[in-house]
């Protein structure tokens, strides 16, 4: 996985067991949304290509910088730490 990816993956990674830790005690909903935010911040890096490792001057318009080495790993990291927080605000008693 390249540099700036693992460090990538580590963010998830702390922003993943911070939730893990959250889920064991009594939280609250703004417990949650913090932590949303960060990880929303990541996404945001990830999305807006940051992170896109595709050539500027490539004309292959068929590659697809999600096949890459690690960049899957990392979108599925990010999907599932948002899944996670999400499934934590919906048992939330209100």
């Amino acid at each position: 996985m390249r540099r700036d990816l693992e460090q990538i993956h580590q963010q998830i990674m702390a922003i993943a067991k911070e939730s893990d830790q959250v889920a064991q005690s009594k939280f609250t909903e703004d417990d949650v949304r913090k932590l949303q935010e960060k990880l929303r911040g990541i996404d945001r890096e990830y999305k807006e290509g940051i992170i896109d490792d595709r050539s500027p001057t490539s004309t292959n318009w068929q590659d697809d910088p999600y096949e890459h080495n690690g960049q899957g790993e990392v979108a599925d990291e990010l999907s599932r730490v948002h899944n996670q927080l999400h499934m934590m605000l919906t048992i939330i008693d209100k």
